[in-house]
């Protein structure tokens, strides 16, 4: 219905671009563009700790691991910021590791499982994450710790 609405309005009045027609009921529009956010949120390969550094309860960052890489990628967080490490192994067939070895920080999970820790990095910089058990870092399970300061 939408798309034969916009394609109806640009055929009446010869204007290209989105045109929205007045009997599309607002609630369908905002529907409509919280599921292309969400569909947009769900294909970043990056994933931000937000909120101010005086938060009480440490932020939660779940880090997905497969046969063999880990999603996201990329993962920011706040320096100095108290954090809860997430490796979430409940659909691998294998074990795998979380080690960040800048910081000596390491998360082991079994497969089918999952394993947590909680943490500060206070060092800003890029810190390469990657499973340490033979042959997995190098079938791909690396990624990017980036500690900002904000």
């Amino acid at each position: 219905m939408y798309a034969q609405a916009v394609s109806n309005a640009t055929a009446k009045n010869g204007r290209t671009g989105l045109v929205i027609s007045r009997r599309l009921k607002p609630t369908k529009v905002a529907t409509a563009s919280i599921a292309m956010l969400l569909a947009a949120g769900a294909q970043a390969e990056e994933i931000a700790v937000p909120g101010p550094l005086n938060e009480t309860k440490p932020a939660e960052v779940r880090i997905v691991s497969t046969e063999f890489g880990y999603a996201p990628a990329k993962v920011m967080v706040i320096a100095g910021r108290a954090m809860t490490l997430v490796l979430d192994n409940s659909g691998g067939e294998t074990e795998h590791d979380l080690v960040v070895p800048a910081f000596g920080f390491r998360l082991h999970a079994k497969a089918g499982g999952t394993a947590r820790k909680s943490t500060v990095f206070e060092k800003p910089g890029e810190y390469e994450y990657s499973c340490d058990l033979p042959g997995h870092r190098d079938a791909g399970m690396k990624g990017t710790l980036i500690v900002r300061v904000f």
